[in-house]
């Protein structure tokens, strides 16, 4: 059966149009058209009303769709985030960390899935991290995400921290192997995460509260207890293992531990470890040189005799590196190999710096500042000279000449054979290190900490580090997806969070559908590799709904 249009004349010449309601038959073996009734004219409010009660009648009778009210028979239950869920629990097994905690803790004899348990704290430290005490309800609002109880999440963290080495050592193993690192060439820096809860000064058992300590807060927050934590990476930005210290542990110490723990722990010696001025000192050169350990270091310039300094850092003898844009020149310093860089543009910068700060300790001296307000400014006290009663400060020119001669320079140590080129690029290398940790303590919120207890502190650190590498890896491949063109990592995971699964209530029949997709997170399931899920996730009925 069908509709068709029927047209008459009228006497004048006009026309008038009707709906009738026909079907095709054979008479004498030749189609014709039969009409089962008239509709209405065309036009005509009443025909409408007709045609319409007909269609629904027509859709209702069908087995293959219904109509359906949408003010009484639509309930939209839930709306839960779905997109990351997706995709990091993807790249989760990828990087083999669901085998990894799988196979190191298959004799536990735990009662619920542990790694899967990790898996929620490592996918809310990625999309939006929460304390462990609002896990319950943040992973009601996750499609896909298993629902654990808070005992669960915290007995997760126990068995983790139990088997720490033996998960550690097959992650850094399995990092270098997955994305093809030659492990000749090994960053490492620091970062400070501060201490905010209560429990640390009231906790019953003092040897369980080692690592929370007093110390130099690089968040510059010197009244709170702190830890400190320690990452290695390859030379291409990949993550590879972590440490976590004590609080009043400096970099000298961390580093030393670093040294002992590649030798022992990692059973690695062929490599070059890099890291910034911070770790040098003389015990640890000479722990190095005994490991048979290469390194590239920063180097204090200060600790440069002042008869020798001018002429060590001078810019007499330069060579330039046009790649870097940097002049360099190689010295021998009491044995020690020494590579002085300058950078014009640098130089600049701290000449322009140094004279603004000079005039705002001029117009400070002006005034009535005492001396404690006046040395609290490590900008402006290097440039006081302080009479023996310590009660005037004045203005030291010799100190600011002297000054200008770190204009532009750093320096490097180093015991391999690498050219200065070589040298210096792997040093800055170390930037993809210092950008890591600001991934580690804002977005995925590393820090502050509210665990007292050490264990937990450790297991919080690990977790955030396998979120760090999850969120790594997902970066490689958006890179190599995009190529040369730029792309904003931020506003692509904002598009993938956008993407929720939605369950609605049609005519007491459950149905689950997705959301649209946004460009960014479209762009995210190519670059892994994996096909969007299907705009109907579910669905109770066996019928297509279909709104008219």
């Amino acid at each position: 059966m069908f509709i068709r249009k029927s047209t008459a004349k009228n006497k004048d010449g006009t026309q008038r149009v009707y709906f009738q309601l026909a079907e095709s038959i054979r008479i004498n073996g030749k189609p014709r058209n039969r009409v089962l009734c008239n509709l209405g004219r065309a036009g005509d409010e009443a025909t409408q009303v007709k045609i319409q009660k007909m269609a629904e009648s027509l859709i209702e009778a069908s087995e293959k769709h219904k109509l359906f009210n949408l003010v009484d028979d639509l309930k939209a239950e839930s709306s839960k985030e779905y997109g990351p869920f997706l995709v990091f629990s993807r790249l989760f097994k990828e990087l083999r960390l669901k085998d990894i905690i799988s196979e190191s803790l298959s004799d536990i004899g735990a009662e619920f899935d542990v790694a899967e348990a990790l898996f929620n704290l490592i996918l809310n430290r990625l999309t939006e991290p929460v304390s462990k005490r609002q896990m319950t309800l943040w992973e009601q609002d996750v499609e896909g995400a298993t629902e654990f109880d808070l005992h669960q999440y915290y007995r997760a963290m126990d068995y983790l921290i139990e088997h720490k080495e033996e998960i550690e050592r097959k992650i850094f193993f399995n990092q270098a192997s997955l994305f093809n690192q030659e492990l000749d060439i090994v960053l490492f820096d620091t970062t400070s995460l501060v201490y905010y809860g209560e429990g640390a000064d009231k906790y019953d058992k003092p040897e369980d509260q080692q690592l929370l300590d007093y110390g130099f807060s690089k968040a510059r927050r010197s009244d709170l207890k702190q830890i400190v934590v320690g990452v290695l990476m390859s030379k291409e930005g990949i993550p590879l293992a972590h440490e976590t210290f004590s609080g009043n542990t400096n970099d000298v110490k961390c580093f030393s531990q670093i040294i002992d723990q590649l030798k022992n722990k990692y059973s690695v010696s062929n490599i070059v470890l890099v890291g910034d001025r911070g770790m040098i000192s003389k015990s640890n050169i000479k722990e190095l040189e005994s490991s048979k350990l290469k390194y590239i270091l920063g180097y204090r310039m200060r600790t440069i005799s002042k008869e020798e300094r001018k002429d060590v850092l001078s810019q007499a003898n330069l060579r330039k590196l046009k790649s870097l844009e940097l002049q360099f020149k190689e010295v021998d310093y009491r044995g020690q190999r020494l590579i002085v860089c300058y950078n014009e543009k640098r130089a600049e910068k701290d000449q322009a710096f140094r004279e603004r700060e000079v005039e705002k300790l001029k117009e400070k001296l002006k005034g009535t500042k005492s001396i404690k307000q006046l040395i609290s400014n490590p900008h402006h006290r290097k440039y006081l000279k302080i009479n023996d009663e310590k009660s005037k400060a004045t203005l030291d020119l010799k100190k600011v000449e002297e000054d200008a001669l770190y204009d532009g320079v750093f320096v490097l140590t180093t015991n391999t054979r690498l050219s200065c080129l070589q040298v210096v690029e792997r040093y800055k290398d170390l930037w993809q290190i210092e950008a890591g940790f600001r991934q580690l303590k804002s977005e995925l919120q590393m820090g502050p900490i509210y665990h007292h207890k050490d264990k937990r502190i450790r297991a919080h650190v690990m977790i955030c580090f396998m979120a760090f590498c999850i969120r790594v890896a997902l970066y490689k491949k958006l890179k190599q997806y995009f190529k040369k063109e730029s792309f904003s990592l931020t506003q692509l995971q904002r598009d993938l969070k956008a993407l929720h699964a939605i369950e609605l209530t049609v005519d007491k029949q459950k149905i689950k559908l997705r959301t649209e997709l946004k460009e960014g997170a479209n762009h995210i399931f190519r670059a892994i590799g994996m096909r969007p899920p299907n705009r109907v996730l579910h669905s109770e009925a066996g019928s297509v709904v279909k709104r008219l």
